[in-house]
């Protein structure tokens, strides 16, 4: 997804503003909480998307959601960027200022998906297996329910894919069968 130029500005300078207040800690976590709630509250993300109400009521329900629950420089920064019209720049910044932060930080992103929740064995051990894949980085892992795997698991980190999954193996047999029934006639 190519992001506007606004959007790489923006993060970058609540990034720079988060750094310089020792606050960038929590506003990555403030983002995460707002790319959950955003994703849940359709109400909402409708209020922030329709161009007829007026930014001075977006900014007034942004902060009777969100005050208390995230930083103040997280209120502060969403009003700005609804007060320059740039509400549909928005999932651009957050990504941009999470990847930003990642990269600052030295975090890499495993997302695991399974067919049911990791027990804390299973997520101790994928930590200690991606802690030593990734010695010199901190794992932020990531537990995504599919049931449609059946079982096993799939593995992206850092642009490698790893699928290990039933429902993968069942895939690639497939593919395997229809090539050889192919390859006789």
């Amino acid at each position: 997804m190519q992001l506007s130029k606004a959007s790489v500005r923006y993060a970058r300078a609540l990034y720079a503003l988060g750094e310089e207040m020792k606050t960038s800690e929590e506003v990555y976590r403030d983002i995460h909480f707002l790319m959950d709630f955003f994703s849940e509250a359709k109400d909402v993300r409708y209020l922030m998307a329709n161009p007829v109400i007026p930014p001075h009521i977006k900014k007034k329900a942004v902060r009777m959601i969100f005050e208390g629950h995230v930083n103040e420089l997280t209120i502060r920064f969403m009003d700005l960027v609804i007060g320059k019209n740039r509400v549909t720049d928005i999932y651009g910044i957050v990504r941009e200022y999470v990847d930003l932060y990642r990269k600052n930080k030295g975090i890499v992103r495993a997302v695991a998906r399974t067919a049911c929740p990791l027990s804390e064995e299973e997520r101790a051990g994928f930590e200690a297996w991606l802690a030593q894949a990734f010695p010199d980085k901190e794992v932020e892992l990531v537990n995504k329910v599919q049931p449609s795997l059946i079982g096993g698991f799939t593995l992206r980190v850092d642009g490698v894919y790893v699928d290990k999954s039933i429902s993968g193996r069942l895939h690639s047999l497939r593919k395997e069968i229809n090539v050889k029934v192919y390859q006789k006639k």
